[in-house]
């Protein structure tokens, strides 16, 4: 399901709904219009921490447990191997470790999947982030807010 807009919506649109019934997931996952871009950090493979730059990524999609992404490049999916994404949206800079999950090829080279392994505190700034998102897109979705509200609330009771 894409939330709907008229023409001059669609040039202001940050993001879509991604909900269908391939993708059957505890959380909503938002996939992002335009160019999102974002940077991937090895932290370590196995024993080893590579001394390599962070690589340029396109992100895809967010939700409050992971992301995908796109890229040229290969990286490793290994249980034992941590990486670091970085990306800023709506003036906030994020930064959360995570596992790349799966990976396969497109047409624009590779998508990764990526589950965040992040503290409370940084899962609470995502979906306040995620939130706010939805609330600039699409303000009359209001089955939405509730979700991530809450998602919110669950994760203050912790």
């Amino acid at each position: 399901m894409q939330l709907e807009s008229s023409e001059s919506e669609q040039k202001n649109r940050v993001l879509t709904l991604s909900d269908t019934k391939r993708e059957q997931r505890r959380q909503i996952r938002l996939r992002l219009a335009g160019r999102a871009l974002a940077r991937i950090h090895i932290v370590r493979i196995g024993e080893v921490r590579p001394a390599l730059p962070p690589a340029p990524v396109e992100l895809v999609d967010l939700s409050p447990a992971g992301c995908s992404f796109r890229t040229g490049l290969r990286f490793p999916v290994r249980d034992d191997a941590v990486y670091r994404m970085e990306w800023q949206l709506e003036g906030m800079t994020m930064k959360i470790k995570g596992q790349l999950v799966w990976c396969r090829e497109d047409e624009y080279g590779f998508r990764y999947g990526v589950k965040f392994a992040s503290g409370a505190v940084e899962t609470i700034l995502l979906v306040r982030l995620l939130n706010a998102l939805i609330l600039k897109a699409c303000p009359h979705q209001g089955r939405i807010h509730r979700i991530y509200r809450s998602q919110l609330d669950h994760l203050l009771r912790r």
